[in-house]
């Protein structure tokens, strides 16, 4: 359940922080140094959290049954 939730957070960062967000912040064809870093490391980031949030979904949905 990790490894899913590993890939669906990394998915989710790619299309919100690099298309979605990167589009919104781009000025002149170049982006500022803070948003560099928040597009670069926040899909790394939101895999992390949807490989917590699948455990524990998964572990919720489990102690129900």
């Amino acid at each position: 359940m990790a490894i899913l939730g590993l890939f669906a957070g990394l998915a989710a960062g790619f299309v919100l922080l690099s298309e979605v967000l990167g589009r919104l912040v781009v000025d002149n064809g170049e982006i500022d140094a803070p948003w560099t870093f928040v597009i670069g490391f926040g899909p790394m980031i939101l895999a992390g959290v949807g490989a917590v949030a699948a455990v524990l979904i998964d572990n919720a949905r489990l102690s129900r049954s």
